[in-house]
């Protein structure tokens, strides 16, 4: 099939048989009670992935500390202690004046004190009883290990979408959905209890693999349960629940003060997932791509009855594309690097998704400096990634997936460069660069679900899995470098931003080569997406 989009042609597959998509929406509909519950079902477990993939706010905060007071100096007040045991150069209580010298003549001239290294630290739980930070002293030469936490789980995140997403574009959505739902709901419990870090950073791994297996199956299985106009609209409302997630979690949070207790909370309502094994059915989708007739029939038969649709199963047998070749073809990863098109394609999504998960997360820690207030910070900026992905909504129909991603990519950028334009401590309580702050993030909000479906349907169903989790990973990469890249700030104010700015606006040149994909059928294999190009 040929057809125009403004000045480029774009050429699709040529077919006589009936693809998987005009098959299921011939069936069940576009959109039904089905669709809806799978589009609810699905959107729900985002909310679990943001608390896990976002927790170390609260585990790992901002949190003063100081060396404890030797009983030599007893006779002294914990203020009159802190003033004397420091250099003033010093910003963390890492190197003291030994205290030894010190106890023998409190008078003497400090700078001919030798420093050495603190043994013990007191940590202020004014806001938080405990943290990963105070219960393993993870500070000064051990600080570090905070940044291993948040890079093993944007790491393990990013694993669990490859591995999940070639297992179940082998093995089907449903089973490895539920295994990794499981597992999830189990390691939150341990790392909720395990006393030791080094075990509890294998356990928090775990915990990451199955949610980035989450993330990648959910929203592949969100995507194919839906035909027409609500293709584009259900993957998109799919994004919005993170932002919830978000906020929900930092009011369990402003609760529960200790991480053990908070972690504790999460993995309970967790838990509750474990029902879906009784509410989702397998992808009928995917049983015909892979050549499962009768078993997609006996799907497809109830959802028509759930979606009080008839169904004749002779009619529908005629109807069955003649796919037996595909059964035992998954393409991975790596295959989409094997065809011209799909290298391209490939090679650009990988690029912008790092764009995107840099700005992402390092303007997410951007937004957490702003406030003093962590709790209202952090759930504010939950909530105004809502208001971009509806914004999202609205345009994407009308525009098309490439020219929204480009939009709120503009739109972004150009907030952070007024963020660094607008001088500091001018205006009350600096609230222009908040609120450019705000519509900055609204605009990250509105590029990832718009980029999440872009990248979805330029990947096949037979490999979709693995090509969406593939791309998304370097989004991940991008994670984990997310905190050294806030500490640029720290050598020049308002660094990070300027860089993001560039970044930013330089990302835009990588989606102008893809093709547009709105109103056109989803391919179903590789051969298929190979022949969608914009330059054919």
């Amino acid at each position: 099939m040929v057809s125009n989009y403004g000045s480029h042609k774009y050429v699709y597959r040529e077919t006589n048989d009936t693809n998987v998509c005009d098959l299921t929406a011939k069936v069940v509909g576009d959109f039904g009670p089905w669709q809806l519950r799978i589009g609810i079902l699905m959107s729900l477990l985002k909310l679990p992935m943001a608390w896990y993939q976002m927790n170390i706010i609260f585990m790992a905060p901002p949190q003063e500390f100081w060396c404890q007071k030797p009983d030599k100096f007893s006779t002294y007040s914990n203020d009159e202690w802190r003033k004397i045991y420091k250099p003033l150069i010093e910003e963390q209580p890492c190197l003291i004046f030994d205290p030894e010298i010190l106890a023998m003549n409190p008078g003497i001239d400090c700078s001919l004190i030798p420093l050495v290294e603190c043994n013990k630290f007191v940590y202020n739980t004014t806001v938080f009883h405990r943290t990963i930070t105070s219960e393993w002293n993870l500070v000064c030469s051990k600080h570090w290990l905070v940044h291993l936490t948040q890079c093993i789980m944007m790491w393990g995140v990013l694993l669990g979408g490859i591995i999940f997403g070639v297992i179940a574009d082998t093995y089907g959505r449903r089973k490895p959905l539920m295994i990794a739902i499981i597992i999830q709901a189990l390691a939150s419990y341990a790392a909720s209890i395990f006393p030791l870090f080094g075990g509890w950073i294998v356990i928090w791994f775990i915990l990451a693999l199955c949610s980035g297996g989450i993330g990648i199956i959910s929203f592949v299985m969100c995507m194919e349960s839906v035909s027409g106009k609500w293709r584009t609209i259900i993957p998109i409302l799919y994004q919005l629940p993170f932002g919830f997630g978000s906020a929900i979690m930092a009011c369990i949070a402003y609760f529960f003060r200790d991480w053990r207790q908070l972690e504790f909370a999460l993995a309970s309502i967790s838990t509750l997932y474990i029902l879906y094994w009784f509410w989702i059915p397998e992808s009928p989708r995917w049983l015909l791509a892979t050549g499962q007739f009768n078993k997609a029939i006996e799907v497809l038969q109830q959802i028509a009855i759930q979606n009080h649709r008839e169904f004749d199963e002779h009619d529908i047998r005629k109807l069955i594309p003649n796919i037996e070749t595909n059964k035992h073809n998954h393409p991975g990863f790596v295959a989409f690097f094997k065809l011209k098109n799909m290298r391209l394609k490939t090679l650009l999504l990988s690029a912008n998704w790092f764009c995107t998960g840099l700005a992402f997360y390092a303007f997410s820690q951007y937004l957490g400096m702003i406030g003093e207030n962590i709790f209202l910070t952090v759930g504010i900026s939950g909530i105004i990634y809502v208001p971009g992905g509806l914004i999202c909504l609205l345009i994407i129909p009308k525009v098309g997936r490439r020219p929204t991603v480009w939009i709120f990519q503009v739109l972004t950028a150009l907030c952070f460069l007024l963020i660094v334009l607008i001088p500091k401590n001018v205006f009350v309580n600096d609230w222009p660069r908040l609120s450019f702050a705000g519509i900055g993030f609204g605009g990250l909000a509105g590029s990832v679900p718009a980029l999440f479906l872009y990248s979805g349907e330029l990947f096949p169903t037979l490999g979709r899995n693995a090509g969406v989790g593939g791309v998304t990973t370097f989004a991940r990469i991008a994670a984990m470098i997310a905190p050294a890249f806030v500490s640029l700030n720290s050598i020049i104010p308002d660094l990070p931003l300027m860089l993001l700015t560039i970044i930013t606006f330089a990302q835009l040149i990588l989606i102008l080569p893809l093709p547009e994909t709105k109103d056109y059928p989803l391919p179903d294999t590789i051969e298929e997406a190979e022949k969608v190009s914009r330059f054919n």
